[in-house]
Parts: structure tokens; sequence; C-alpha cells
């Protein structure tokens, strides 16, 4: 009954697309059912928003308990009715597509805005490599996501592997009040060229804390009374709530976030990172 339900809601949708475009000129009526077929699937390639639309009014009205009476479809629109029921996957090929499309309209969006913002996003306040590496790529991480901690030793040996790129690390702290102190530690390292090894002592570290921290620092041999000073300054205050800003600009709502020249970058996996990296000097050659 629900999916009878749905694909009549779909079909009043179909009608009232072939209403507000040519077709409406044809005779529908006395088309046959090949034809009529062959004119759903025309109108939901063209707009496969209208079965999305659908599933979501349907949804919306079996949400809110609707009790109001069923709108009597006319012989034409039970016919697109029953064409939808004899075949699903011209319904389920629709949605795919509006999901496809959605999905590669959000990709422009999201590059588009990173362009838009790529100063920012490159600026290399803390990074490791090569200063002037050809190619950038940016890790927006939090020190307390597991996923980040798993990332970390991948991003190593991306810099270990590749003499002509320059990672840049982009700290936020959404995830823990500790993800500030461990940022806050690892900007002070910077200050003293330790930041690395401090990266990667943070993302060893089971429990961030000042102690922990302060017993980090002293393994690394950084002067202490420096480090203090960098660690509660202004400046690393100011340095981090830019880099949140930055992340807020470009909307990015989990960790990590990898950027790749300027480009986002969907990989999670050392391979895939190296693989993003030659394709761009394939690219070039």
């Amino acid at each position: 009954m629900r999916k009878s339900k749905l694909l009549s809601a779909t079909a009043l949708s179909v009608m009232l697309a072939f209403s507000a475009n040519t077709m409406a000129a044809q005779n529908l009526d006395n088309i046959s059912d090949e034809e009529l077929a062959k004119a759903v699937v025309s109108v939901l390639k063209k707009n496969p928003k209208i079965a999305y639309d659908a599933v979501a009014a349907f949804h919306k009205d079996a949400n809110a308990k609707k009790a109001a009476a069923e709108k009597e479809l006319t012989p034409l629109e039970k016919r697109v009715a029953d064409i939808l029921m004899d075949n699903p996957p011209i319904v389920v090929g629709a949605l795919q597509i509006y999901q496809q499309q959605e999905e590669q309209q959000k990709l422009l969006e999201q590059a588009e805005t990173y362009e838009k913002y790529a100063d920012e996003i490159n600026k290399a306040d803390l990074y490791a490599g090569n200063p002037n590496g050809k190619y950038v790529l940016v890790e927006f991480f939090d020190f307390s996501c597991g996923y980040c901690r798993q990332m970390a030793p991948r991003i190593e040996n991306i810099i270990k592997k590749n003499k002509d790129v320059k990672v840049v690390f982009k700290p936020v702290s959404f995830l823990s009040p500790n993800s500030e102190l461990a940022a806050k530690a690892a900007v002070a390292a910077q200050k003293q060229g330790k930041f690395l090894e401090m990266y990667r002592a943070l993302m060893e570290e089971r429990v961030v804390n000042e102690p922990a921290i302060d017993k980090l620092a002293r393994n690394m041999k950084l002067d202490m009374k420096q480090f203090k000073k960098d660690y509660a300054s202004d400046e690393t205050k100011e340095l981090l709530a830019s880099i949140k800003e930055t992340a807020d600009k470009i909307g990015m709502r989990s960790v990590p976030t990898l950027v790749l020249n300027g480009l986002p970058l969907y990989a999670v996996e050392e391979i895939q990172l190296q693989r993003a990296i030659d394709v761009l000097r394939d690219a070039e050659k």
C-alpha cells in the first residue's frame, strides 16, 4: 500500500512536469503505453529531482500522519502510476541520477569555496617538508580525533617520500578541550623547530593534558621557559583562532579534512594520498 501511494505521488509529479513543457501540447490520453513509458522516462531523466521531491513529499505526509483523503487519480495519471509500478528501476534510476547531480554540485561549490580562500588555506604557519614544495598538502585535524591519529604516520611517510611536497598543518579544537592544549603545544614547539616531533608525540600520547605536554616538551629538550611563554602567548591563541576562522569559512564539518594544491582531497590511505600527488605530477609532464 505504501509503495502504491508513493508511486502515485511520483506519477502526479510527472504529470505536473508534462503540463509544464511542450508535451502538454500532445494528446497524452491517446498515446500507447510504450510511448507513454518513454515519455515518463524522458521526463525523469531530464529532471530526476521530480522523483526526489515526490519521495520527500510522501514521507513528509506520512510523518505528519495526515488523514486527508487521497487524491483520486485520473485515468492518465493511473496509467503513469502503473508504468512506475511495473518498472520500479525508472524511479530508482531517477533518484540515483539526482543524488549524483547533487553530489557533483556540492563538490563544485566546495572547490569554488576552497579557491576563494586558497591563500588562507595554504598559509603555512605550521608546516613540514619542503618549504618551497610544488605540491602543497593541507591537513585540518584535531589532536583528539582517532582518524587523525591514524592519518599522522601516513602524512609523515608522504613527507619522507616526496621531496617536492610541503604539508601544512591546521589544528582545530572540535572534539575536546584537550585538543586546544595540544594545538598550543604544537605551535610552541614550532617556534623551536620541533613541530613535527611534537605532532608525532601528541598523536601517540593516549591522554593529552598539561602535565603530559610538559613531559613531552622536556623529553624533546626544548627551552621550557620559552616553550611555556609561547604556549600561553596571545600570538599562539590568535594563530589558532585564525585557523578555526578559515575552517568555518570553507564549511569544514569533519576531520581530517585534506586539501591538495587548493582542491579538496578525499583520501584516507597513504596509497591514495601518494596517487593524488602522482596524478598532479603526471599532468605536468
